[in-house]
């Protein structure tokens, strides 16, 4: 064609090399437009090449790094409009590049973050600094997952923003995470505050307390105290207990052992609250002592609640002996009043054949027929007085039965549990064995539980007194043949044989308090149930009474 021409090829040099040459040609015309001469320029170019192929596999690889990174990556020009989007967030947002640039991809956001994140933005835009928000985005099927947005600006020479590079990271398992830890906190933040417990760590190494919101609430900290340090929490305590606590969380320390305490704390307007705090040690793999943690529970109103209680128990307990000791003397002497009024007609009787009967054999010449009737009228008035008796014992023992079938094992365990505490409170041990295969009875529970009540209180007196050894108390079922048979034993002081036949008899009792009714009205119940009483020394220290009623 005759006209200039610039090309690049590889030619081989003198040592068998091929190197990139740019072969630049032009021609030299004479006067009449004719090519005279060609004049030709070979420039290596070949570092100029490889560098050139470097680029291209750079941009090639960092494509191919952007588009298989596994977030969403984005640029954007100065003013924040987007220009990039790679493969991942095109195809998680399922939009394509046209439909995405600008401001196209916030219609992928939800509705209730966009606003926050648009303001985050417009931020970080002003700043010219990095910055990050969160928020949801949708993903192509219609979900919405929580994504981290971080932004980073590049620079000019001088310092002005001129693109911006950034990466939208799915968070939503952390956030469900954060969201399932915040649940958990605010559970046992609020489990913390009803039951009154606070948690504590003591770093061992360090020196430092770790405490809890409801544990600090409790202890009432001014602003001036460090209760980062073992003094703040020991100061508090009362200082009667406080010897006790330290000596013992010291022990604990030493030995590495389990700590527990109850103590009562003062607080800094001098009011008392009642503390019980656990421990757990922490050991390392050497075996060395690490931490430890553990809980602190106000027990105030708990305290408080069982002092009341057991105030007033103790005021009912004596309320009820009290007034049990008047129904007994009321009983005894509405007895006696009717026995007396009953008899009273019978005696004057009695006394007054007798008087006349002594008058007849004083006399002169005793009338014998005269004093022989009123001997006869003698022995009449001594019968009706001793009918009368007959009837009034007949009647002060009668009651009607309410017979049920009844498991004698459970009446006993429902005594038992109504009587445990007098038990506990006077230091008797009780020990029960009941009979797997005991079976029922026919009976008043009431009254058979009054029995077995009675027995057990018995035995409790029996070892007020004791101190030298347990105040053991045994309560025992068994089936003997088509009977059932419960027997309490003691170790109590005991009693002697010849008080075994008089136990049972009305008002006789071996207690200086006592009224002797307890065991009498026991033997009538038992007798009304068609069974039998009784009771037997031990061989050892006490007495064991029993009772037995058939199947």
């Amino acid at each position: 064609s005759g006209k200039p021409y610039d090309f690049e090829a590889r030619i081989r040099r003198f040592d068998g090399v091929y190197r990139w040459l740019q072969v630049r040609g032009l021609p030299l015309r004479d006067s009449t437009g004719q090519i005279v001469r060609w004049y030709v320029l070979l420039a290596d170019v070949d570092d100029r090449k490889r560098a050139e192929d470097a680029m291209r596999a750079s941009e090639r690889n960092l494509a191919l790094t952007i588009n298989t990174i596994p977030v969403l990556a984005w640029s954007a020009a100065a003013d924040g409009r987007a220009d990039f989007f790679n493969n991942h967030y095109l195809d998680y947002l399922g939009f394509s590049a046209e439909e995405a640039r600008g401001w196209g991809w916030t219609s992928a956001i939800h509705r209730d973050d966009l606003a926050a994140l648009d303001a985050t933005w417009q931020n970080i835009l002003a700043s010219g600094a990095s910055g990050e928000a969160e928020a949801r985005m949708r993903r192509h099927d219609g979900a919405y997952r929580w994504f981290l947005f971080r932004a980073s600006p590049l620079h000019d020479e001088n310092g002005r923003v001129i693109r911006w590079y950034g990466v939208n990271i799915d968070i939503e398992d952390r956030k469900r995470a954060e969201d399932a830890l915040r649940r958990s906190e605010s559970f046992l933040l609020e489990i913390q505050r009803i039951s009154h417990t606070g948690g504590w760590r003591y770093d061992v190494a360090a020196g430092i307390v770790e405490s809890s919101p409801e544990i600090q609430r409790a202890y009432k900290p001014l602003p001036t105290e460090d209760i980062t340090k073992p003094p703040f929490w020991f100061d508090r305590i009362h200082a009667e207990d406080r010897p006790r606590v330290e000596a013992e969380f010291e022990r604990c320390l030493v030995e590495r052992s389990e700590y527990q305490a109850g103590y009562r704390i003062v607080l800094p307007d001098g009011s008392i609250r009642y503390q019980y705090a656990t421990g757990h040690p922490i050991v390392n793999d050497d075996g060395n002592l690490v931490e430890f943690i553990g809980a602190s529970m106000d027990m105030t109103e708990h305290w408080l609640a069982t002092s009341e209680l057991q105030q007033a128990s103790d005021a009912l307990r004596e309320l009820q002996m009290t007034m049990s000791r008047a129904v007994q003397v009321a009983t005894v002497a509405e007895l006696a009043a009717s026995i007396a009024h009953e008899v009273n007609q019978p005696l004057s009787g009695i006394i007054t054949n007798a008087s006349t009967c002594v008058r007849m054999l004083d006399a002169d010449t005793p009338n014998i027929d005269g004093a022989r009737e009123t001997a006869r009228r003698t022995i009449r008035d001594g019968n009706r007085a001793a009918d009368v008796i007959a009837r009034l014992r007949a009647l002060f023992s009668k009651r009607e039965l309410t017979l049920e079938p009844l498991d004698l094992n459970d009446a006993t365990r429902e005594v038992i549990a109504l009587y445990s505490s007098d038990l506990q409170r006077n230091s008797v041990v009780l020990e029960s064995k009941l009979a797997d295969d005991l079976p029922q009875i026919n009976g008043d529970r009431i009254q058979i539980q009054q029995v077995i009540l009675n027995l057990l209180h018995n035995a409790a007196d029996a070892m007020a007194a004791v101190s030298d050894r347990q105040r053991e108390l045994l309560i025992r079922t068994e089936r003997e043949g088509d009977r059932v048979r419960l027997a309490v034993r003691d170790a109590g002081v005991g009693i002697e044989q010849e008080q075994i036949d008089k136990l049972f008899d009305p008002f006789y009792s071996t207690k200086s308090a006592g009224m002797g009714i307890g065991l009498s009205i026991s033997r009538s119940i038992i007798e009304s149930h068609h069974g039998r009483i009784w009771a037997t020394p031990n061989d050892g220290p006490g007495a064991t009474f029993a009772f037995t009623i058939p199947v």
